[in-house]
Formats: C-alpha cells, structure tokens, sequence
C-alpha cells in the first residue's frame, strides 16, 4: 500500500532539467516524508519560489492517479492547494502544487482541527461533481457489499482521510485526490468516521463529528451500515496484506464501527 520514496538526486538530469525549465535554478530541496501514494514527494526552493512536487515513474501501476489528480484539481481550488504546472516525461509524471502553510490535522477528540474539517468539508459537498473521469463509489466498494448500489450518487468525494492528507492552518484543505470518487455524499463523512474512531473518539463519538455534515444526517440507515460492514472488509484485508501498526489500528477501528451499526 505505501509507496517507496525516491530521492531528488537520484532523478536523472533530463527529469531536473524539465522541473527547473519550470522552477528556475533551485536552491534547495527538502524531501517529504509523509503520504503513501507518492515515490517522490519534495519542496522546491528556488528564487523567491517554494513549491511541492510529487510523482510517479511513467511505468508505475498507479501513474493513472497523477492524472487524476490534475483533472480534478481546478474544481476542488476552495479546498486544496492550486496545481502550478505538471511534467510529464519518459521517466516521470510530476505534479507540482503552490506550497501552503500547515501541519498535518490532529483528528484527537480534544483537537480544535475537527471543526476546522467540517468546515471544508461542507464546502466540499457544496461544489459541484464535474464531469471527467473517476471511480463510481458502488464499483469502488462492490467486493465488500452484497449491494452497492446503495453508494451510488452524484457527489465529489474525497475519500482518503489518512491526516497526512489534511493540511491545518487557519482552515483545513485537502490534498492527495488519488481516489477521487462519484458517490453518495455521506460517504466522506462516513469514511472520515473510521479515522476518528482509530484517533481515539468511540464510535458514538465520531458520528456525533459526520452529523455536524449535512448529508450524514440524511443517508439511509441500511446503506450506512452496508458501507460501515463493507470499510471493516477492506481494511481487514488490507492488514492481512500489510499489517503495520496503523493499518490494524484501521481495521480494528472500522470492525468497531461496522459492530456499532449493526447493534
């Protein structure tokens, strides 16, 4: 699941060349260690410039979510960080995206950030889905529900809460669109319920936080707890396949939810 981080220096010089046709001359560069989906992940300094670039090889399996990404960027600016050019070569596809202010969110039960994200999230589910490629939330989910039909809907959804795609200043903006999905609103919300359960909040807790959302408190019953079972399957799966510490944490906090709704 996580991706391996490649260094700058190991770039060839074709591929730095290109960033710095963009960048001017650099003058410094810190890599960036957080994020799962990136094999490079910087920030760029040149004259009177700071940037963060990420990427994937041409030849990687999920060079597709580079694309995605940049399609999706231009009509989520409320929320996110602006896309300032993209590179795409033999080699690379990279992304680069204005630098902002802000540490990773705090989804603790005690954190000032949770008000913040519903904030952004409102307005989130408040901007239209535009019509370019994405994943269909009821095929994203359909091997771990007898019936995704219920995830079926017409709204931009983010998805991926992991905290290291938040990023806290005055607000809250969301960064790594990877797996941008057309679905039922409530979906974010409900996907953000799990992360808040493994922060630490009971399940009664993390609901009370997605109610402060609107489309929470208008999504069926049965189609919560369909996708609540179905977020038990897949992280359950996921930690056979890679049990670090904090995916089991993810496991352990979705089959918590997934017992919550069914009782």
């Amino acid at each position: 699941m996580v991706t391996t981080r490649v260094e700058w220096d190991s770039l060839s010089e074709d591929t730095r060349r290109a960033v710095e046709a963009r960048t001017g001359p650099l003058s410094r560069v810190k890599s960036v260690s957080s994020g799962f989906n990136s094999e490079l992940a910087a920030v760029l300094h040149s004259a009177g410039k700071t940037t963060f670039v990420k990427g994937l090889r041409a030849e990687h399996p999920r060079v597709w979510t580079q694309r995605r990404e940049k399609a999706v960027n231009p009509h989520v600016l409320p929320v996110t960080a602006a896309l300032q050019w993209s590179v795409d070569t033999d080699e690379w596809s990279l992304l680069a995206f204005e630098h902002v202010p802000g540490r990773h969110i705090d989804y603790s039960p005690s954190s000032p950030d949770l008000a913040k994200f519903v904030t952004s999230l409102r307005t989130l589910q408040e901007l239209p889905c535009p019509d370019i490629e994405l994943k269909f939330a009821e095929k994203r989910w359909a091997n771990y529900s007898d019936d995704p039909e219920l995830f079926k809907g017409e709204h931009l959804l983010h998805t991926e809460w992991s905290p290291s795609n938040v990023l806290v200043d005055d607000k809250a903006l969301f960064v790594d669109w990877a797996w941008a999905t057309r679905g039922a609103a409530w979906i974010d919300p409900a996907c953000w319920v799990v992360w808040l359960i493994a922060s630490g909040h009971s399940p009664e807790e993390a609901e009370k936080w997605a109610a402060q959302v609107p489309s929470w408190n208008d999504a069926p019953t049965d189609a919560v707890a369909a996708f609540a079972a179905a977020q038990a399957d897949l992280w359950s799966e996921i930690a056979e396949v890679d049990p670090e510490p904090w995916i089991t944490g993810m496991a352990a906090a979705a089959r918590r939810w997934s017992a919550h709704r069914r009782a």
